[in-house]
């Protein structure tokens, strides 16, 4: 456990089963939860850190439609009105140029820069990789320490001046995250590139939010900038690796096995997953117990980036025993989490069908995701979270069935329902609970 005068970061490893069979290679799967609470003895001392945030907004020549470019204004005051008073923030607009429109302003001056915000007009291209340097820039220009350094980044375009590729973006993004700069990104509308922004919030660490309609921009602005509010820990990573003939084999939702689990923010009062499959195998005395992974959970207090990293290490063991049925008895927990992982996966394929306009085909797998998720909802003992996902599974396959929504639309959609069940990000999840 590691504690700071805002929240206690608890860690624990729930095996499928603690028992291994001696002689054989077994396939394991372990749920290690990352629980954040709230330390209730400074609860009347603690104060959030302030923020500096950049807001890069995209006013290209495809924000006209349908009024995003207004709905997009709106969350914009809606993130100044939401600011406390002594928080720092900056606007960068771009289209093919860039420009600061305002910079190094207070939130109490809000009042003065609304209008500022309600004269921006629609203009060219998409300087996306442009924008961001710009924002990022702007951190060094002004400097406030213990801030905590946060960019958004809303774009319903392809990134089609400057940097381009999802590489090239990613790259760039990682080294502003590793100054210090968090940075969600909220893809607006049907156009825009789901995988340049998914990576923009993977490489700097921070959310992915899909905004379906300009209608629910300043919803889920508003939800994205609270949840900024209570972060207790950021540039989080989790470390896991195989001991005593042990190897780890999968961390699901992580494509990189030895670079381990990258978490983003720790919120108070919150519950974060991640599931890890491994071997293990070995020839010890029955009723053996052996040390078969160690973790590790690195990460940052919010302002304190240059500080070394608060960290918090254990161990996970198995009993060798000889008895093959004292490992058929899984965990719950470990297969409701197991489901929910499998069902991100289908997420991608149904995303994949949709672009190829095989929509029954993924209204067929739809009805697949939806069987896997009610076989285990009877064990969730969590909040409610695998019904909330089959309720707005369900809702979107009928939105399929009746072509209530648009090919495109619903690809975004899935695209990004797969990355957010592979965050398992409680209160990132729950964000959605409303809207669907």
């Amino acid at each position: 456990m590691s504690t700071d005068n805002m929240a206690s970061v608890n860690i624990r490893c729930i095996l499928d089963n603690p028992y291994a069979v001696i002689g054989v290679v077994n396939t394991k799967r372990t749920r290690i939860e990352i629980e954040t609470k709230a330390n209730e003895q400074n609860a009347e001392t603690t104060k959030r850190n302030p923020i500096n945030l950049v807001l890069v907004l995209d006013r290209s020549g495809s924000m006209a439609s349908n009024n995003k470019l207004e709905f997009a204004k709106k969350a914009v005051i809606s993130v100044l009105n939401l600011l406390h008073d002594d928080d720092v923030v900056h606007l960068v607009a771009y289209d093919d140029n860039v420009w600061n429109v305002f910079e190094n302003a207070r939130a109490s001056a809000r009042q003065v820069l609304y209008s500022v915000v309600e004269g921006l007009k629609t203009g060219g291209q998409t300087y996306l990789s442009g924008a961001m340097e710009t924002g990022a820039n702007l951190f060094e220009k002004y400097t406030y320490p213990g801030y905590s350094k946060r960019m958004f980044v809303l774009s319903d375009g392809l990134a089609n001046v400057g940097l381009r590729t999802k590489e090239e973006i990613m790259k760039a993004v990682k080294k502003y995250n590793e100054k210090g700069i968090i940075i969600d990104s909220f893809g607006i509308g049907e156009d825009f590139d789901v995988e340049i922004m998914k990576g923009i919030a993977e490489a700097g660490c921070g959310q992915f939010f899909f905004l379906e309609s300009a209608e629910v921009i300043v919803t889920l602005m508003t939800k994205a900038l609270q949840s900024v509010f209570d972060v207790c820990g950021t540039q989080t990573q989790l470390i896991i690796r195989g001991r005593n003939n042990a190897i780890v084999t999968k961390i699901w939702g992580h494509e990189n096995i030895a670079l381990g689990a990258i978490l983003g923010d720790l919120h108070v009062d919150n519950l974060r997953v991640v599931l890890c499959d491994f071997t293990v195998s070995g020839t010890v005395p029955e009723g053996t117990e052996v040390d078969i992974l160690d973790y590790q959970l690195k990460y940052h207090r919010p302002g304190h980036i240059e500080e070394e990293p608060l960290t918090i290490t254990g161990k996970l063991s198995v009993i060798f025993v000889n008895d093959e049925s004292l490992i058929k008895e899984i965990d719950p927990r470990v297969k409701t989490l197991h489901a929910v992982q499998v069902a991100a996966e289908m997420d991608d394929r149904i995303a994949l069908l949709i672009d190829s306009n095989r929509r029954d085909d993924a209204i067929a797998l739809i009805t697949e995701q939806i069987t896997l998720l009610k076989q285990v909802e009877h064990l969730d003992d969590e909040k409610g979270m695998i019904e909330m996902l089959v309720r707005m599974a369900e809702n979107m396959q009928n939105r399929l069935k009746e072509q209530a929504v648009s090919a495109k639309t619903a690809a975004k959609y899935y695209g990004h329902h797969g990355h957010m069940k592979k965050c398992h990000d409680y209160k990132y999840t729950h964000h959605y609970a409303d809207e669907n």
